[in-house]
């Protein structure tokens, strides 16, 4: 299993979303409005100098959801030049 760690524009949402969606994910824990700052999107801190904020999304999956979420991510970042989306992949020793 993966945990996979999605930190992504707030703007982004339905495509994030979707890519789950997709790969058959169901079960995700999303928080709305952080706060961050990435190397391409500039900071997104929610204030009215850097108003932009960022959303993140964390699930547990399967090695072959992992790997379709990031190629899926992946792709999002060529094909649409999506600045502030980036997808994390860990290894996952246990759930309980």
């Amino acid at each position: 299993m993966k945990f996979v760690f999605i930190a992504y524009d707030e703007a982004h949402d339905p495509h994030v979303l979707k890519v789950l969606h997709d790969a058959g994910v169901q079960n995700y824990t999303r928080w709305l409005e952080v706060q961050g700052r990435g190397n391409s999107g500039g900071p997104h801190l929610g204030t009215p100098v850097w108003p932009k904020r960022n959303h993140a999304l964390v699930a547990a999956v399967e090695d072959e959801q992992a790997a379709q979420i990031v190629e899926a991510i992946r792709s999002l970042r060529q094909t649409l030049t999506l600045k502030g989306l980036k997808a994390f992949v860990l290894p996952l020793e246990e759930v309980t």
